[in-house]
C-alpha cells in the first residue's frame, strides 16, 4: 500500500472539533473573500467511518483572479495542488446549467501539519451546494449513513491497493446518494444552516 494511502477508520470524536478549528483558520486566512467556510466530507458526520482527512469548503464570490486567492493561502503556508474536477462532477443530476460549474481551487495543509483538504468553490455552483447537502443528509438520515459507511468500508477492502479504483467506484455511489439527498432536501425544505466559520470584520 502506498504510504500516501489513508485507510477508512472508525469515527473519532475529535474530528468535529478539528473541523471547526480548521474552518475558523481558513476563514481567517481568506478574510472578506470567504462568504462561508464549513467542515464537510465524512469526518463532518458524527459517527461515520472515514479517512482521517479533514475536508474544509470555503465558498467565495469569485475564483478569479486565482492568483489573489492563492496568495492569501500560500502566505500562511497552505500548499496549492492540482484540482481534479472529476472529483466534484456528478453527471446525471438535475440542476440549472448555468450553475454546473465544477471548477475549484484546492489546497493542502501547511507542511508538517495533519492532513487537511481545502476546497475553494464559487458561490452558487453545484459542487459547493452538493458538499453541504450530502453532509447534512447523512447527518439527518441514519439509514443512509449506515449504508454509506458499509459501502465505504467494503470498497476500501477491495481497492486497498488501487486508489484510482476507489475513486472510480465511489463516484457513482455518491451520485446515487445525492439523488436521495435531493428528495430529502425537497421534502424537508432543506437550506444550509449557519456556517462553521465566516469572516468577521474588526468591528
Amino acid at each position: 500500500m502506498s504510504k500516501d494511502r489513508i485507510p477508512v477508520s472508525p469515527a473519532r470524536e475529535d474530528w468535529i472539533r478539528e473541523g471547526h478549528d480548521w474552518a475558523e483558520r481558513v476563514a481567517g486566512v481568506l478574510g472578506a473573500e470567504a462568504l462561508r467556510v464549513d467542515h464537510v466530507g465524512s469526518t463532518a458526520v458524527p459517527g461515520l467511518a472515514a479517512k482521517d482527512v479533514i475536508d474544509i469548503q470555503a465558498i467565495v464570490m469569485r475564483l478569479d483572479p486565482e492568483e489573489e486567492i492563492a496568495a492569501l493561502m500560500e502566505a500562511e503556508g497552505f500548499r496549492r495542488k492540482h484540482a481534479r474536477e472529476t472529483e466534484d462532477r456528478h453527471d446525471g443530476l438535475d440542476g440549472p446549467p448555468e450553475l454546473r460549474a465544477w471548477r475549484k481551487l484546492f489546497f493542502r495543509e501547511p507542511e508538517g501539519e495533519r492532513r487537511v483538504h481545502i476546497h475553494i468553490r464559487r458561490n452558487g455552483a453545484d459542487n459547493a451546494r452538493f458538499s453541504l447537502l450530502l453532509r447534512d443528509f447523512l447527518r439527518a438520515d441514519e439509514a443512509a449513513r449506515v449504508s454509506y459507511e458499509a459501502f465505504k468500508l467494503a470498497l476500501w477492502e477491495v481497492t486497498v491497493k488501487s486508489p484510482r479504483a476507489y475513486a472510480r467506484i465511489k463516484q457513482p455511489y455518491i451520485a446515487m446518494t445525492l439523488r436521495a439527498a435531493e428528495s430529502w432536501a425537497s421534502s424537508t425544505r432543506w437550506r444550509p444552516g449557519a456556517p462553521d466559520a465566516y469572516w468577521r470584520s474588526a468591528e
